[in-house]
């Protein structure tokens, strides 16, 4: 039996859901998904907050999120770098929790999104990304669009360039950049301007994904190899 591992689009209805705009529980969305051996692994918070639905968007804590991180695919959180980033290193781009004690969805959204981008850019890279999507960061209002449809949004360009061949860089580039603009082009309220931003930092976080795929299958060979010499 091995550690859950949620795909990023399952991973965009579980937000969805905790968000309260989905059709399933949080912890439906997750027994659908897992094998029947995994789900007496379902975190006890995840139980709690499917009975709480009714009472709108759940809160989360840092640790639950961290959690919640851990079951996606090609993501890895520590509690302690969280705690850190929204204490200092993204105080100001994660701001405080939205719900009382807790962080809302949308916050929890933006700390998956940053860790992402954080694979292979510094901070102060982050930021100026982030800023081109969502403007003022402590301010919602003004986003071009919310953190979590800007998460869903490059989760379903990841799904879609999947068998995608890589055989020219800037091509490649250029596909990712014209299945976002497909998908962004659905946002009628957005102007040309608006749609190419999200674009460009839709690419950035696609690569950066992709990036850290290679990087852990690259890993994990080495430590086979390894494994194999010392075997052998």
């Amino acid at each position: 039996m091995g550690k859950i591992q949620l795909r990023r689009s399952v991973m965009v209805q579980l937000l969805l859901s905790l968000k309260g705009i989905h059709e399933l529980s949080p912890e439906e969305v997750m027994k659908q998904q897992l094998p029947s051996d995994q789900t007496n692994q379902i975190p006890g918070f995840i139980k709690k907050l499917s009975k709480q639905r009714d009472k709108g968007e759940l809160g989360l804590s840092t640790n639950e999120i961290v959690i919640l991180g851990n079951f996606c695919e090609l993501t890895s959180l520590k509690s302690t770098s969280v705690q850190n980033w929204v204490k200092r290193d993204i105080k100001e781009i994660i701001g405080p929790p939205e719900l009382g004690k807790k962080y809302s969805v949308e916050q929890a959204a933006l700390l998956l999104i940053v860790k992402d981008l954080k694979t292979i850019f510094d901070f102060e890279t982050v930021r100026s990304l982030l800023m081109k999507v969502f403007n003022t960061i402590s301010d919602r209002n003004d986003d071009l669009i919310s953190p979590l449809m800007f998460y869903k949004l490059y989760t379903d360009v990841l799904e879609q360039v999947k068998n995608v061949e890589i055989d020219n860089n800037r091509q490649f580039e250029k596909k990712l950049f014209v299945q976002t603009k497909r998908l962004l082009q659905k946002q009628t309220s957005l102007s040309e301007a608006q749609i190419d931003s999200i674009c460009h930092v839709t690419v950035a976080a696609v690569l950066a994904v992709l990036t850290y795929h290679f990087q852990t299958r690259a890993k994990a060979f080495i430590d086979k190899e390894s494994e194999s010499t010392k075997n052998g």
